[in-house]
This record gives structure tokens, sequence and C-alpha cells, in this order.
């Protein structure tokens, strides 16, 4: 019998869940959206607040998934209010509690800027036939022909040649480990024909449809708009395959911006885009007290912070809850190992400020910072805005501006046409909070 290894004298206890010692199982505070799988440790049926069946923006989804033969909807927000989230949870209720059931995949689907109608179609059936693998089991793929050669279809790395090959590393059914099996390259026509098909065996398995949730608009349409609504003109026959639901998550205006130009493309689409607005502040504060309790070990719990730094950082961040739960995690995890209590809004904020201050110190220049400074009190702006905020000379502005553009510490947050206003990022916005008199001595 092994014998495990003894705790270097002087080290602390190495345990991986930091949050133990205030009671919780897990992170309340984690950043990731909500999962749609019943088997996650916060049960997104449970947690989810503000979002319910009772709120305008879920009757608006509902009635339309409610509609038979399948559809194409865009949902739009802000980045961190909780789209996912929001998407995650419809799709966990027609996967699960409806009585009409939608397959849906594991997770969403990351759509990007280079792809082609095949790359389209490529992920979308590895996305299901994968949820299907994981479902039903290697055994039942295999010996169903369609799901067998879409399966082996996505396991295909492109050659430069006529050739595509695909490395079955253990499949079963008699292929060995090393087994190489060529697969002709799939034209467009028969990845269209491989994905009626397999809706079809979708529905054979008893669901009424597949509900497919596609993510990454606001990158695309940011850096591109003409290439995204290219992308979407060529797929728009893709769109109308009978039972599918395709539910597109994206950056306020995208529909207005994107697709409401195409008209071959909108008059496929659900009349209006999904707007979902940032929970409200109460709300926020209920999302993490709901997380502490379904998270509590005994039922009993510390809180880390107090709710009073919960409504301070909801005003900081707009209400985009991704980062006032990632704000919270920065803060913990900096503290003293010890230290198993409350912390006051305070102090908190204060603690925040210097984390954030020492960590982009060393990677600004002391007028970096005070452009940053001033993008960080416009909240979104212009190059002209800035500018003016600065009384400089907009050659010498541009110049800082590219500079924070490229270190990430202002974003791009809304393009018309050729004019594009932007945001100081979440993570540095609490340096607004260091008192002026203080900042000119930061870089002395």
């Amino acid at each position: 019998m092994a014998v495990l290894p003894t705790l270097t004298p002087g080290l602390p206890e190495l345990s991986q869940n930091i949050w133990e010692r205030y009671g919780f199982r897990g992170n309340p505070f984690n950043t990731q959206a909500l999962s749609a799988s019943a088997e996650s440790i916060l049960p997104i049926a449970q947690a989810i607040v503000g979002r319910g069946m009772e709120s305008p923006e879920s009757q608006l989804l509902t009635n339309f998934l409610r509609n038979p033969g399948g559809g194409r909807v865009i949902v739009e927000g802000d980045v961190g209010v909780g789209k996912t989230t929001f998407v995650n949870y419809h799709r966990y209720l027609w996967e699960n509690e409806a009585k009409d059931k939608l397959l849906t995949p594991t997770t969403e689907i990351s759509v990007y800027g280079n792809w082609e109608v095949r790359d389209f179609l490529m992920n979308v059936l590895g996305s299901i036939i994968n949820k299907l693998l994981l479902l039903y089991g290697e055994k039942t793929i295999h010996e169903h022909a369609l799901l067998r050669e879409i399966f082996l279809f996505n396991r295909v790395f492109l050659q430069r040649s006529i050739e595509m090959q695909v490395s079955i590393l253990g499949f079963g059914g008699g292929y060995g480990q090393t087994t190489q099996v060529t697969v002709p390259t799939p034209s467009e026509a028969q990845l269209h024909e491989y994905f009626y098909a397999l809706v079809n065996e979708v529905r054979k398995m008893g669901y009424s449809g597949v509900l497919l949730h596609l993510n990454n608009m606001e990158l695309l349409s940011l850096r591109d708009p003409k290439r995204t609504q290219k992308l979407f003109d060529e797929i728009r026959d893709t769109l109308q395959t009978p039972n599918v639901y395709y539910v597109f998550v994206a950056q306020r205006g995208f529909f207005q911006q994107v697709i409401a130009p195409l008209e071959r493309v909108r008059s496929v689409f659900f009349g209006q885009p999904i707007i979902l607005p940032p929970l409200t502040k109460p709300q926020v504060v209920d999302a993490v007290n709901k997380r502490y309790q379904i998270l509590a070990a005994d039922g009993k719990f510390i809180r880390p912070v107090s709710d009073g730094l919960i409504e301070y950082l909801y005003d900081l961040y707009a209400g985009k809850i991704r980062f006032v739960m990632d704000s919270v995690n920065t803060v913990v995890a900096n503290l003293p190992q010890a230290l198993a209590q409350t912390l006051d809004a305070d102090s908190a904020r204060a603690f925040l400020a210097r984390l954030v201050f020492e960590r982009i110190r060393h990677q600004l220049t002391k007028r970096e910072w005070e452009v940053l400074s001033a993008a960080v009190k416009l909240d979104d702006f212009t190059n002209s805005d800035l500018t003016t905020a600065l009384k400089q000379r907009r050659q010498n502005v541009t110049k800082y501006l590219n500079t924070l553009l490229a270190k990430n510490f202002i974003y791009p947050y809304h393009r018309d046409g050729r004019h594009v206003r932007y945001r100081a990022s979440e993570d540095v916005r609490v340096i607004r909070d260091i008192p002026e008199n203080e900042q000119a001595s930061l870089f002395d």
C-alpha cells in the first residue's frame, strides 16, 4: 500500500479549495456561466436569478422555442451581463424539463471570422455527434452507419492534398489503435445532407429538434462587420434546416448592424433581438447570496465580503455580474490564508485598488497612466472625447490610445461605420477611486 508523503514543515496546507475556510464546497464567485449540465455543482435551475421564466426576456425566448419547425434568434447584451447563463438556462429546461425536448450540445459553439459554410457545418455536426456520443456511448455510434460516418468526419485532420485522413484511437469495433482510415473531403452539399439526416435521426430518438447556442458574435462584428455579414449571407440556407433552433449571442446593436441590412438574412430571423439588460443591484446581491446557500457545506458559512462591496462593484461595472465576481475572486485570492472573516466594503475596495495598481504600474509609463485614468473616468468614449478631456493634440493621444489598446487596458465597445467608441477594461476601472493627489506620486 502506497504511503502518502508528509507535508514539508513550514508549508501551509495545500488544499485545492480555498473556499473551504468560509464553509463552501466550491467557489461562489466562479466567473464561468452557469452550466446547462444537470450535474453542475451550481444547478442552474436553482442558482438562476432575474432571468427565470417570469422575466420578459425568458418569456420571449420561450415563445420563440415553442414554435415548431425551428428558427433563428439573436440574444443581445453587454459583455458580462449573463447572456450565456441565460441561454444555458433555457437549454437546460428544453433538454431536461420540457414536454417536447430539444437536444442541445454540451457547450456553446464559438464562431470564427474566417469560417465558410463548410466550417460552420463541420462544427455544428461535430457538436451534435459529440453530444450523442456522450449520451449513448461509442458502441451505439459505431453500430449506426450515419452516426459512425459523421463521427469519422469529425475526427479528420486536413492535409494539403486531395485527401483527408482520420486516426481512430481506440474507437473499438475491430479498429486498432494505429489504424488509418481514408475519408474523402465532403462537399458542401454532402454536409448539408448529413446535417439534415442527423437532425432526423435525433428526432427518431424522441427529440423534437436541436437547439444550438452560438457565441463569439461580438468579436466578429466589432473587428470586421462586413465579414460577419458575409458569413451570415453564406450560411442563410443552412440556418433554415428544419427543426433546428439557432440562438446567436452577441453585443447590443448586433441585429441592427449585421442582420437588418441583409434583407434575405433578416427575413429568416425572429422579428426582433432579445435584449438582455444587466441584472438589478438587488438581483446581483441575491444571486451571490443564493450561491452561498447552495454551496454551504453544512448550511453554515462565512461571507467572504460584505454585501456593500457587491453593491459598490455593481456600480463600478455598470451591473456586469461577471466582473463583480472576478473582482471578489481577486480580493479573496490575495488575502492571508488564515483569514476567514467578512471583509468590509471600504477595506476591500482599497485593497482591490492597490492590487490593480501594483499589477499595471510596471506596464505603463506615467503618461500612459494619465491617459488610462482619463479613459476610466469617461466610461465610454471616442478618440475625440479623450483628446478633449486631456487637452492634448489628437495625434499624441492617438499614440497612447493605440498602446493601451495593444495592452488590453481599453477595448472597442461599439462601432458605427468608421467611428469607434471605446471603454476602459473592467479589471482596471477601480483605479478611478485612487485620489488624484495620490496619483501624481505613484510613479515617482
